[in-house]
């Protein structure tokens, strides 16, 4: 799958910006990125429009499994200086 087609289709239908990968892993990856501020729920969001993106593009994968995923890790293992 190609990494730019995931980033394209995720900025144009979902008006998500992912990052390109560099150099060597240019075109076979995306990034999702952030400036400043990102916690678990902006993350969420993020992973979830990613996974349209990719279905979009192609990809063979359950709809929520990633997001699903993470959700799953971040209930065992909540941030620091948060209740359990």
């Amino acid at each position: 799958m190609n990494g730019g087609e995931v980033i394209a289709r995720a900025f144009k239908r979902y008006n998500l910006a992912l990052g390109a990968g560099l150099s060597k892993v240019a075109g076979k990856l995306f990034r999702i990125g952030h400036l400043g501020d990102l916690n678990e729920l902006m993350l969420l969001g993020a992973i979830g429009g990613a996974e349209m993106a990719m279905m979009d593009a192609g990809a063979k994968l359950v709809p929520g499994s990633g997001a699903a995923a993470a959700q799953n890790y971040w209930r065992k293992n909540p941030p620091a200086g948060t209740a359990a």
